[in-house]
């Protein structure tokens, strides 16, 4: 997915969004609602903070960590550059784009009701295009724990990626990945 081909900036989008799906295994309402300033790509931190507009589930307070695969970094950096020459801080990575012009809109800065479903939408279109299988965007939060727990040394390990996931405890996590 990394290395499909995009043609314009809605795909350039969609498959950075995919691959930071991946990489921090945000759930997608949180991920539609992130404002630039909650992404911090040089420490791999996200604020999934509800004061900054994040939208977590229970309305969790965590900061988490993106999973350190340089070429998939790589990736998302590329749109993070993009986004962040059009919008300020308060401005949404998942950017909303003009019907019109297919360009980012800078002032858009609070997600919409539909925004996850907009994404899913063109995330299964994008695939379709680039003859892909479609996996949902809660597939890519799946794979991120799988990957993060075949690479766990320990116990301590298995409790920060729970804690990244924003899981109650260790027991949620396993029950569901383990």
């Amino acid at each position: 997915i990394a290395h499909a081909p995009v043609t314009t900036i809605g795909e350039k989008r969609i498959r950075a969004s995919a691959v930071f799906w991946y990489l921090s295994g945000i759930r997608i309402g949180a991920f539609v609602s992130m404002p630039l300033l909650a992404i911090d790509l040089d420490n791999l931190t996200l604020k999934q903070w509800p004061k900054l507009g994040v939208r977590t589930k229970f309305k969790k307070h965590a900061t988490t960590f993106l999973l350190n695969i340089p070429d998939l970094i790589e990736v998302v950096r590329e749109w993070d550059r993009e986004v962040r020459s059009v919008c300020n801080n308060e401005g949404l990575w998942f950017a909303r784009l003009s019907p019109d012009t297919g360009k980012v809109i800078p002032g858009a800065l609070h997600a919409g009701e539909y925004r996850a479903s907009i994404a899913a939408r063109d995330l299964r279109n994008w695939l379709k295009k680039a003859g892909l299988p479609f996996h949902s965007p809660h597939k890519f939060r799946h794979g991120h724990a799988i990957y993060a727990i075949k690479m766990a040394k320990d116990i301590q390990a298995l409790k920060a990626i729970s804690q990244n996931l924003m899981h109650s405890n260790i027991s949620i996590t396993d029950g569901i990945y383990g």
